[in-house]
């Protein structure tokens, strides 16, 4: 099925085996079946309209899930960010929403190839 020429696809590269290939619906290298680390954090509109509390919930949330899956402390994940554990720790249970240059350092630590922000209506 063509694509119209609007319409542009992702390109990935695996961080196991380094195939370079188009990001696709299972979020799976094509060749070693291992995970593309694409995070996509969906912000629904309601969110700006209620309290700021629950977007700071949903960033530390996402943050803490990665960070748990790699096995990583706090203090592991502070030092490869360059802050301190008692931030990452206040980041994760929403007492401040992290700036966007934190969330870069903490999505190359996790070794993440991309960060997809899609706000829905």
């Amino acid at each position: 099925m063509p694509s119209s020429p609007s319409q542009t696809r992702d390109v990935l590269v695996c961080p196991w085996c380094k195939l370079t290939q188009f990001s696709g619906n299972s979020n799976l290298c094509r060749r070693c079946r291992k995970p593309l680390y694409i995070i996509q954090l969906e912000i629904p509109l309601t969110l700006f309209t209620t309290t700021s509390q629950t977007l700071s919930s949903l960033v530390g949330n996402t943050i803490r899930q990665l960070r748990l899956r790699r096995g990583y402390s706090q203090s592991t994940l502070a030092s490869m960010i360059g802050t301190h554990r008692t931030h990452v720790s206040r980041i994760e249970h929403a007492q401040m929403t992290p700036t966007l240059a934190l969330l870069m350092r903490t999505a190359a630590a996790f070794g993440v190839e991309k960060i997809v922000i899609r706000v829905r209506k």
